[in-house]
């Protein structure tokens, strides 16, 4: 089953006029069965080459090929060397369903769809090199133009923005692991990303911080949503030109959501699946209540999935509630929802109803469908801090808001820790050691020591 060459005369001519010879490499492939197992039987195969050199070189690697103990058909090899990227991204995909999260799944096709896949979906794996690797891997660190979504009223940038080394190892990282799976199924001899290679995780421009706010600053936001506004159009719309004024309704229950996330340290996917059967308040006021943290909740495409919290440690905790804010929370769990064990408005008790409603419209809430923090975020807390002057505020500050300030009250970071979910205690105190209350000098609370001698033998001197 040996490969041969034949040489094949062409109808095209060289410039002298003369026929052009090309030079055809074929041999005996085996048929191999859907589980990949030889059946005995073979098939001819062939390529065709321009040079005889070139012919009796892919000859010589058909031979090794089939004589080798992979037992790995040359056609095959060609036909997975030429698969694009994209296929095998795809098979990574499906292979991580029922081992990790759908939402971390989720996150991984939001990479490919964002970075990879633009540069390499289309490109056969064979032929991304590592040069390839580090020019993508420098376009990444480069300055780019963020993009702005038409009709947003954010803020326009006002320069270039950078990816922090971490957000590009993670980019690189999923590259990787999709490029493992062509090498496992040895369609590239190795994996152009290289590994455990040193880089810096430094930035080069101005390192990222979170902005988290002080208890006063919060309630000056809280206020600042329950209140209304005269507010000044920027753009025109329907219901009037730019500059024109008109009023900004206060929103008390939204107020309370904002309140509750930074004095509870929930993530906005975890205050989204929150329900009143999660509240446990006492009936006694100036009592302390708590919630407990089990369930998330996402929206996409307009329906919402639940699923787990992101940790093992953030499942299933228990988060305390002071003892004003649960005043607060009774107050409104008893006058204004209306599905809640403890409501006036003689309503059937909904254990699963959401702690915070959604909006149908500006004007009504929605209490069948949980709070939705974006909306919250863009309509609610963005405008309030842009009005006070308080800078670029995101939602998940709200959260490091909860733990600076308690951290900065005394309470001990491993509680803190326990509260916000974290999966260990390094993460916590990596993240706001700078917050961790050290000003005063303590003395050590171990003493010096006393000497017992009730089991000391005095020392005799020998005599002579």
């Amino acid at each position: 089953m040996a490969a041969t060459i034949r040489a094949r005369v062409t109808k095209r001519v060289d410039k002298f006029g003369n026929p052009v010879v090309s030079y055809q490499v074929r041999w005996l492939e085996p048929i191999r069965d859907e589980f990949g197992a030889p059946t005995g039987k073979f098939k001819q195969t062939s390529e065709t080459f321009d040079t005889e050199r070139k012919a009796k070189a892919h000859m010589r690697k058909v031979e090794n090929q089939l004589e080798g103990a992979a037992g790995v058909d040359p056609s095959s090899a060609k036909l997975k060397a030429n698969t694009p990227l994209g296929t095998y991204a795809r098979q990574y995909f499906d292979s991580l369903v029922g081992i990790i999260d759908p939402n971390t799944i989720e996150g991984y096709e939001k990479i490919y769809r964002s970075h990879i896949g633009p540069v390499f979906g289309s490109k056969p794996v064979a032929a991304i090199t590592t040069a390839d690797i580090a020019q993508f891997r420098a376009s990444l660190l480069a300055p780019y133009l963020r993009y702005r979504r038409p009709g947003s009223k954010a803020s326009p940038s006002t320069g270039l923005s950078t990816r922090s080394p971490k957000t590009v190892k993670h980019i690189v990282g999923t590259l990787k692991r999709i490029l493992d799976v062509a090498q496992d199924d040895q369609a590239i001899a190795a994996n152009p990303v290289i590994a455990n290679r040193r880089r810096t995780t430094k930035r080069t421009g101005q390192p990222f911080k979170h902005h988290p706010l002080s208890a006063n600053q919060i309630a000056s936001v809280v206020d600042w949503i329950a209140t209304d506004h005269v507010m000044v159009r920027e753009e025109s719309n329907s219901a009037g030109p730019t500059g024109s004024t008109y009023i900004r309704q206060g929103n008390d229950v939204y107020a309370l959501a904002v309140l509750f996330t930074a004095h509870t340290g929930v993530r906005a996917s975890e205050l989204q699946g929150l329900q009143v059967q999660d509240v446990t308040l006492s009936d006694i006021p100036g009592t302390v209540g708590s919630i407990r943290v089990e369930r998330t909740a996402k929206r996409k495409n307009r329906d919402w999935t639940y699923g787990t919290p992101k940790s093992d440690a953030s499942s299933d905790r228990v988060v305390p509630l002071a003892p004003w804010l649960a005043d607060e929370l009774r107050v409104y769990l008893t006058d204004t929802h209306p599905f809640s064990a403890m409501n006036t408005a003689g309503n059937r008790y909904i254990p699963h109803a959401p702690l915070f409603p959604g909006r149908r419209n500006r004007y009504v809430f929605d209490w069948a469908k949980p709070v939705c923090a974006a909306s919250l975020y863009e309509h609610y807390l963005q405008p309030a801090c842009r009005s006070l002057k308080l800078g670029q505020v995101r939602f998940h500050d709200l959260r490091h808001t909860f733990a600076t300030m308690n951290l900065s009250a005394g309470e001990h970071y491993m509680q803190v820790s326990k509260w916000l979910g974290h999966s260990t205690f390094v993460l916590t105190l990596t993240t706001y050691a700078d917050y961790i209350n050290e000003d005063e000098v303590v003395a050590p609370k171990v003493g010096r020591g006393t000497v017992s001698t009730e089991n000391v033998v005095p020392l005799e001197r020998k005599v002579n």
